[in-house]
């Protein structure tokens, strides 16, 4: 008998042990969710704290003063949503837009801040690659734990970058908002859920 019990003894601890464990991860991963607030503070600071390393940029559009619900149909949205708002009315957009440009260079930023609930981390999701039949922009898509950040560079007819300035100006942006992101004020992340 006590050879049985033993082997049930360490089964039953270690089922114990990965349930305790799976359940630090749920609550790191809850932790790590930014609040809708914090995320509209988010966007406020980059508003007011973003800054391009490589080429002055300046913030020439934004969304927060007057935010737009966008009406969708819900067939797109999986049946989920009518808007892209928090709770599904006309308040609360889960969605801004910031634009920079630099007139000097013809080049132009369109950052779109995007506020989900799933944690995606901290990552590049997507980078469009320079291929045949591409239109001439970079789009990049950047996740800071649930925001999904999506990068859209473009240049003026007018101005003609050589292919290595635009690749080189491209990294440059997402590097500066990587940055931003990494060094964000910790006390406006850290504060508890709205």
């Amino acid at each position: 008998m006590r050879t049985i019990r033993y082997p049930i003894v360490v089964l039953a601890i270690l089922l114990m042990l990965t349930a305790c464990d799976s359940k630090n991860d749920d609550k790191k991963n809850t932790q790590d969710l930014l609040s809708y607030d914090q995320y509209v503070k988010l966007v406020s600071s980059t508003k007011d704290q973003l800054h391009f390393s490589s080429v002055p940029m300046k913030l020439t559009e934004s969304t927060l003063e007057n935010p737009t619900i966008i009406m969708i149909n819900d067939e797109i949205s999986f049946g989920k949503k009518k808007n892209l708002s928090l709770q599904n009315e006309f308040k609360d957009s889960t969605q801004h837009f910031l634009t920079y440009e630099d007139v000097k260079n013809g080049y132009k930023v369109i950052t779109g801040w995007i506020y989900t609930e799933v944690n995606q981390g901290n990552n590049l999701l997507y980078l469009k690659p320079i291929v045949q039949g591409n239109t001439g922009d970079f789009n990049s898509l950047l996740s800071y734990k649930n925001i999904l950040i999506h990068v859209q560079l473009t240049h003026s007819p007018s101005s003609s970058p050589s292919p290595g300035d635009y690749v080189g100006e491209n990294e440059n942006v997402l590097k500066d908002i990587v940055h931003f992101l990494e060094t964000s004020d910790s006390t406006l992340l850290s504060t508890p859920h709205g």
